[in-house]
């Protein structure tokens, strides 16, 4: 029988109360089970103290792991539209590899990750899922804007769900790619597969400028490059978020990705539309395909559910989220450590409708447990010489 193990720290955040210095969390190493917490008092032989700050295991709320055997093969791009384009061509002409995928999913792990919100298109990533020790919850991404690519579209979605459901217990949703490449009858369909459970939905939303371009005015790279996809969509005279958000209006949780064009209009439109509405941001990767961020500190300043996610392989080097954390900090050094934490741990798990289990350290949870080393106590931040250990 695994006997309890106390861990203690200069300083152990908890997510659920104000931090504590000098520290110690107990749990059990069977289970990964919290049994308290507490200020440590008096050490005694059986606890192990070490330089750093102790946090709950992180949340991915946005990753594209089935495209992890795609890493290094588009370079940086200038436009989303551009990666785009060059993706659809790869995804043909790469095959699928389960040993990439499957070291992708431990790397996540030792990074600290326990929870994923995956954009899971195909049953590629199944068997990676059905050994992992992350729990996901897996989006099925429909893009189509014409009647037949609809009803293949509903074909496939059932297959892959039901391939997944199998894998490790994984919750399946149909959610839509991106605005910019679903009809309004795609959206509908969309609910209507989800007609049983609306607790969350995901979209990639405003993450470039063509987007917009493309309710507004109908112009732009995406009437460029995918002419006959994008003729179906509605010209609104409107940016893409209010010309959509309606479609999204009954779920619980709506999760919008990357948002890196999106300003404080679409932010109160999110707030007055959504019951719940979360951002997620994925850095990296924004600096990867456009080379800007999203406007953080207007979000910040209005206080929004800021989550984190890491995108896929194909367009970032790492499925790290203190490295996402990493580039927050560095360009926007107002935000607090305690902000930047609950980005990238409470705020996802409550996205994902996982924070009954994962976000907090509070006893009887399982959320894991991480030392962050060579943390800087003297501006009381992640720098970039930190570093992640998993301790349960």
């Amino acid at each position: 029988m695994a006997m309890p193990r106390t861990i203690a720290a200069q300083y152990v955040f908890t997510n659920a109360g104000e931090p504590i210095k000098n520290g110690a969390v107990t749990y059990d190493e069977a289970t990964g089970k919290i049994l308290s917490i507490k200020p440590l008092t008096t050490e005694t032989a059986n606890t192990e103290f070490y330089n750093g700050v102790l946090v709950p295991g992180f949340v991915n709320a946005h990753c594209h792991l089935e495209l992890s055997h795609l890493r290094g093969l588009i370079p940086p791009c200038k436009q989303l539209t551009e990666f785009l384009y060059k993706i659809v061509r790869l995804k043909t002409e790469q095959v699928f590899s389960d040993e990439i995928c499957l070291a992708a999913d431990q790397a996540m792990y030792d990074a600290g990750i326990n929870a994923v919100g995956d954009i899971s298109n195909t049953s590629d990533t199944a068997c990676t899922k059905s050994r992992s020790k992350i729990r996901y919850r897996n989006f099925i991404e429909l893009l189509g804007t014409t009647e037949e690519r609809i009803d293949l579209n509903n074909l496939t979605f059932r297959s892959v769900a039901k391939s997944l459901k199998y894998s490790n217990n994984c919750t399946v949703h149909a959610v839509p790619h991106s605005p910019y490449f679903v009809s309004d009858a795609q959206f509908d369909d969309i609910n209507a597969l989800n007609a049983a459970n609306r607790s969350v939905i995901s979209i990639h939303n405003q993450e470039t400028a063509a987007e917009n371009d493309l309710y507004i005015s109908h112009s732009g790279s995406f009437v460029e490059l995918f002419p006959d996809i994008v003729a179906n969509i509605k010209t609104t005279g409107k940016k893409s978020l209010p010309s959509y958000g309606h479609h999204l209006a009954g779920y619980d949780n709506v999760i919008l990705v990357h948002n890196t064009y999106s300003q404080r209009d679409d932010f109160e439109y999110a707030l007055q539309t959504f019951k719940n509405p979360y951002f997620a941001l994925c850095p990296k990767s924004n600096l990867y395909l456009e080379g800007r961020l999203p406007d953080v500190s207007t979000m910040m300043t209005m206080r929004l559910n800021i989550c984190l996610g890491t995108d896929s392989l194909s367009s970032n080097d790492t499925l790290s989220i203190l490295e996402e954390m990493k580039v927050i900090v560095q360009n926007f050094r107002q935000i607090s450590f305690n902000d930047i934490l609950r980005m990238a741990t409470i705020n996802g798990a409550k996205a994902l409708k996982f924070d009954d289990e994962y976000g907090t350290l509070q006893v009887g949870k399982t959320p894991g447990l991480l030392l962050l080393e060579d943390f800087d106590f003297q501006e009381f931040n992640i720098c970039k010489e930190t570093t992640v250990r998993r301790i349960c």
